[in-house]
């Protein structure tokens, strides 16, 4: 979930800020319903009203959407947005919207749960034909120069001294993904198209592609990183490429397991692949630098499953074959659940589960606050 202050640079941002404004002014006609997907302190619910909205459903699952609500007051517009605090695809709207907009992106807009989110808002939630915001997002991928970002990721489990060895840390640090900013002049090859994501049609959630690249000049390069530029309405739409260094979303990035040195003219070809794994992203990057001038070929295998060290007990209980049974705190959870009977207060509920469950709860304020961030996260 993202801090006020975080929101707060995202209206600071003015390429995102001025081209989603000018996009919902285009888009929204007056008389329209719009859903804001995503809506945090419910700067597009604002926008959309002033464009002419009749009604907009503003859809957040963090807390910052109480906020949002002070904000609506504050502008006039309370009467004409309605917030839902959840997960958008466990509600029903009462009506469907002419225009959809959003920006549930990390620094690429493969993040977390965002594209299952936003179809499903498109499918249940749009009228046939009707405006979306954005239309469509488009990620490139470039070779990398970043010798101070990578040495501060590599040097404190390099250099820690005391006669301690922390490199077995490196291949984790290594086979993670990061976000960055940097400039034009990092960049080693030219940027190479890596996927669409039309969120007009079906956009696959899983993305990969072999790119190849040529070195525009000698450097040493770090890794792989990747941008996107979108189309927001019709001509509408803003860039994160290195550079643009007023947007907040920076860069992805993909460390290589060492630096290497690069020649102008030297071939480097990047397999890159995105996964949608348990509600975040698997990135694999494999990576051969061609021979060059008497340097011999390299190649990398790397991936943030490994940097994630998923634990074989944790692997098998994802596997399809896998027969769950409930643990004490699993029971536990389940009991509260069906207590919660629209008749029984939670000091009720947590006097029992104390009396249920004592290997559970270490006593009333550790029972009470599992059961009241249940009763947040479920009840109506």
């Amino acid at each position: 979930m993202y801090l006020l202050e975080e929101f707060g640079d995202m209206v600071a941002d003015k390429a995102r800020f001025g081209a989603y404004a000018d996009a919902i002014e285009r888009a929204v006609r007056p008389g329209d319903v719009v859903v804001d997907l995503g809506c945090g302190p419910g700067i597009f619910a604002l926008l959309a009203c002033r464009a002419g909205a009749k009604r907009v459903h503003a859809i957040d699952a963090g807390e910052v959407i109480q906020f949002a609500r002070q904000l609506a007051v504050a502008n006039g517009f309370a009467d004409r947005i309605e917030f839902f605090h959840g997960d958008s695809r466990q509600m029903q709207l009462a009506e469907r919207a002419n225009v959809l907009v959003s920006d549930v992106r990390g620094a690429l807009p493969l993040f977390a749960d965002a594209l299952p989110s936003i179809e499903d808002a498109r499918e249940r939630f749009l009228i046939k034909g009707g405006a979306q915001i954005p239309l469509r997002d488009t990620i490139y991928a470039a070779i990398l120069e970043t010798p101070e970002f990578y040495q501060r990721l590599t040097s404190p489990w390099k250099d820690a001294g005391r006669a301690v060895d922390f490199t077995e840390a490196l291949p984790l640090i290594l086979n993670s993904a990061y976000k960055v900013r940097s400039q034009s002049s990092q960049l080693l090859t030219e940027a190479q198209s890596w996927c669409t994501l039309d969120y007009t049609a079906h956009p696959n959630p899983r993305a990969g592609a072999k790119l190849r690249f040529r070195a525009t000049r000698s450097g040493t390069a770090d890794g792989v990183t990747a941008w996107f530029e979108t189309q927001l309405f019709e001509d509408i739409g803003f860039s994160t490429a290195p550079g643009n260094m007023g947007t907040i979303y920076g860069q992805g990035f993909l460390p290589w397991l060492e630096p290497v040195a690069l020649d102008a003219g030297q071939e480097i070809e990047v397999d890159l692949h995105a996964d949608p794994v348990g509600g975040d992203y698997v990135w694999r990057w494999d990576t051969k630098i061609a021979a060059h001038n008497g340097q011999p070929e390299r190649s990398f295998h790397q991936s943030t499953f490994q940097g994630a060290k998923f634990t074989p007990d944790r692997l098998r209980k994802r596997a399809t074959d896998f027969v769950p049974v409930l643990s004490d705190s699993g029971q536990a959870e389940r009991w509260i659940l069906e207590a919660m009977d629209g008749a029984t207060p939670l000091q009720e509920i947590t006097q029992a589960a104390v009396e249920r469950f004592p290997k559970v709860f270490r006593g009333q304020n550790d029972a009470f606050r599992r059961i009241s961030t249940l009763a947040e996260k479920f009840s109506r």
